[in-house]
């Protein structure tokens, strides 16, 4: 069931899944799932849905047409923020693996989990920062990612010293937040896109602000 709504939300999208990219996020699945045993990684209601919760929401960002110009450029570099379990930079390393990411994480533990996940999948585009954005080290970055990390405007203001000038913040938020803030001066110069995910009543919205 979970992989049938997740095939016919990848068709929705017109994302073209790369070969065995089911096949390793079903593997990344299974790791967060063991995991969580231990570590609360994503909430026990959240843990049988991560197909069509965790993993659609991430390739969400890849449904952007203003994106394909801008990752035909030699080494394009993607940093995320707060990546915790993994979304949306793992999947998004298995469908852009020619993309060079950085995960950025705070926590040690989940950091210790994103190697893990890195050695399980031979994620060779991924590297792994444990920091927060501000101090990460990282710059001249041509995309960053976040989920659920902040507000927009603190989320926007921890990665503008990380991004290169003509790079895209890109992130989620849910439909409902926007539309309160619409009159924000921040969101004036955004570009916004709603979407649902599947069996989630909640409509949500990308948004993407160039720097």
């Amino acid at each position: 069931m979970q992989t049938s709504l997740f095939l016919a939300f990848a068709k929705e999208h017109h994302l073209e899944l790369p070969k065995d990219f089911l096949r390793k996020t079903q593997d990344f699945c299974e790791l967060i799932t063991e995991a969580n045993k231990n570590t609360n990684l994503v909430s026990k209601n959240d843990s049988k849905k991560l197909l069509t919760r965790h993993v659609a929401d991430s390739l969400i960002f890849a449904t952007l047409s203003t994106l394909n110009s801008q990752l035909s450029t030699p080494n394009p570099k993607w940093a995320d923020i707060g990546s915790g379990a993994g979304f949306p930079v793992i999947p998004l390393c298995l469908y852009l693996p020619r993309v060079e990411f950085h995960a950025i994480e705070p926590r040690k533990k989940r950091c210790e989990f994103l190697y893990s996940v890195k050695q399980n999948l031979n994620l060779q585009n991924l590297e792994i920062t444990q920091s927060k954005a501000e101090s990460s080290g990282l710059k001249n970055m041509d995309f960053v990612s976040c989920r659920a990390v902040g507000s927009l405007e603190e989320d926007f203001e921890r990665v503008k010293k990380i991004l290169k000038k003509g790079g895209s913040f890109l992130t989620v938020k849910s439909k409902r937040i926007i539309d309160e803030a619409k009159n924000d001066k921040l969101l004036k110069r955004a570009k916004v896109w709603n979407y649902r995910l599947p069996q989630e009543e909640m409509e949500y919205a990308l948004v993407c602000i160039d720097v």
